[in-house]
């Protein structure tokens, strides 16, 4: 299976870390895949694996990059959106998924689509509440601001140790991810620049 993932340019990508490590011990944790690391991006298909000119042809021609709009922080019960942020649903983000999904011949299968996750917890360690505690350190720590009308607000720490309120980023990228076995051991197979 390959992915592709709307990622931000190098310097969001590097800001929205900040926020995707826990802040608090987690020495307590049964198991070993909570919290690999990753980087944000908001995955726009899963589909199984085929030749990459065929993805690249699948891909809108001259496609521009487009905001990825944060609306807020969730708790989700699948390792894959254990913490996420909810995203809108633009009319560019809507128009690529379709029109992607229609040029692959690939029925959309991309559940809570769209969101950005921000960390992985395995299931075993949800059970102790590590998905609703990593959730609750954001919001008592003052990195989450509902900014009304449905966005949030993201409060990270940028290159420089300035603290940075994020409620989008430009999606600037298509990446090509495969991914099988470990989150750690993923492979980008293509990066596609977006216009």
């Amino acid at each position: 299976m390959v992915s592709l993932w709307l990622v931000p340019g190098p310097q969001d990508s590097e800001v929205l870390k900040t926020i995707m490590s826990p802040q608090h011990d987690t020495s307590h944790l049964v198991s070993k895949s909570s919290y690999p690391k990753f980087l944000p991006h908001v995955t726009l298909a899963t589909i199984p694996s085929r030749d990459l000119s065929e993805i690249r042809n699948a891909i809108p021609q001259a496609q521009s990059s487009f905001p990825i709009k944060f609306s807020s922080v969730d708790v989700g019960n699948h390792y894959f959106r254990s913490v996420y942020i909810s995203v809108e649903l633009t009319e560019e983000l809507a128009a690529l998924h379709k029109e992607f999904h229609e040029n692959i011949k690939v029925p959309p299968k991309t559940p809570s689509f769209p969101h950005c996750s921000i960390c992985y917890i395995a299931d075993e360690d949800a059970a102790n509440g590590e998905r609703e505690r990593f959730a609750e350190e954001l919001r008592v720590a003052g990195k989450v601001r509902g900014d009304g009308e449905g966005s949030v607000s993201l409060r990270c720490v940028s290159s420089d140790g300035e603290e940075v309120w994020m409620n989008s980023y430009e999606a600037k990228e298509i990446w090509v991810v495969q991914c099988e076995g470990p989150v750690e051991e993923w492979k980008v197979l293509d990066q596609i620049k977006l216009d």
